[in-house]
């Protein structure tokens, strides 16, 4: 999840064969674990994590709901110390399972002793945003970041109208799309270095569940996250998404000095224009695109496996969501395939690579 930009980035070519091999020869680099174990680990730590809150609940919530709270609290602090204390895979897991133990186990005794659905939404806002600064483990963070932001869009479409939850989810948009265009810079400062990636990534998980529930699950959607009421319609949280996305892509061409302002700057612009017009009931293409080209621009694999995924199911909706016959669905997606090749051809012929010029 961090930000790596490549030897070819920052260093001359014939200096770049040297550091490659001093890299290698590194003794962290030749024993980091594997990302899929480290998955799997995560994996076994939620599984974990469920088990216990079952057993301690078996004997603490029924009889008292002011300890199942203070039970909870004291096993999320011990996990904090003791993830400190010890970077060891299996110390570092076996915090996670506890930590994340403990956090449902306060949240189940809030509930059940306050019987409101809000401040149970806001202690878990609280409790995540406090684990975001202090539990110093990238997993947590990324989970407190993205539990904090539903908890934040719960409790606004409890205590407020769900227009303001479909407003502070642009904002949580914005926000996420900030930390990626400054997240070199972000990663300089020793104190916010650890939360920037994981953050981001929460937000942007957010982001895309969010979405997946409103496009797919309407009822359900309204049911989880509070009463019914006037939301945002669709095409308006389109163009959010869209003003969002237009600003990313005009820092990373300032960035890249692409000339945002130029030929190439304008045919961008206007093909993301296009795309969220075209778009105007289904959110979620728009807010993909500006995740791909984010992770494009950072060179990061996870965020770019996201949005193709994303990309691929909020297609899928769009074309079901379309009222016409199945004769013009497939002209439709035809002709939206032919304009995607021409434009690609042009863009091709009039900014052509360097390398490629030559």
């Amino acid at each position: 999840m961090t930000f790596k930009p490549s030897l070819r980035m920052v260093l001359p070519p014939e200096a770049q064969e040297r550091a490659r091999d001093a890299l290698l020869s590194r003794p962290e680099t030749q024993h980091n674990t594997p990302w899929f174990v480290s998955v799997l680990a995560g994996l076994g730590a939620w599984v974990a994590s469920l088990f216990l809150v079952i057993f301690l609940s078996m004997f603490l919530l029924d009889d008292s709901k002011a300890g199942a709270i203070v039970m909870g609290l004291v096993i999320t602090a011990g996990a904090v110390l003791l993830r400190h204390t010890n970077s060891h895979v299996f110390i570092t897991q076996l915090a996670l399972s506890a930590g994340l133990a403990g956090q449902g186990f306060f949240l189940v005794g809030v509930e059940s002793l306050g019987r409101s659905e809000a401040a149970t939404a806001l202690a878990a806002l609280v409790l995540q945003l406090v684990l975001l600064v202090v539990y110093p483990d990238t997993l947590q963070r990324f989970l407190s970041a993205l539990f904090a932001a539903l908890s934040l869009l719960y409790l606004l479409r409890e205590q407020a109208p769900p227009v303001v939850a479909d407003v502070a989810l642009v904002g949580l948009t914005a926000l996420a799309h900030v930390l990626l265009l400054q997240q070199g810079r972000l990663q300089g400062r020793a104190r916010v270095a650890p939360l920037v990636t994981p953050t981001a990534f929460g937000l942007v998980t957010t982001l895309f569940f969010v979405l997946l529930m409103r496009t797919w699950f309407q009822g359900f959607y309204r049911d989880i996250l509070g009463r019914e009421g006037l939301e945002l319609p669709a095409s308006v949280l389109t163009l959010g998404l869209a003003a969002v996305t237009l600003y990313s892509a005009w820092r990373v061409m300032e960035e890249t000095q692409a000339g945002p302002g130029g030929a190439a700057g304008v045919t961008a612009f206007a093909a993301l224009a296009l795309t969220a017009l075209l778009t105007l009931n289904t959110p979620g293409v728009i807010a993909a695109l500006g995740v791909l080209m984010l992770g494009f621009h950072r060179r990061n694999t996870v965020l770019l496996g996201l949005a193709v995924l994303f990309i691929l199911v909020f297609g899928v909706s769009y074309y079901y969501d379309l009222r016409m016959s199945l004769l013009a669905k497939s002209l439709a997606l035809l002709g939206s395939g032919l304009l995607m090749l021409g434009l690609r051809l042009f863009i091709a012929r009039r900014f052509p690579v360097a390398g490629e010029a030559s």
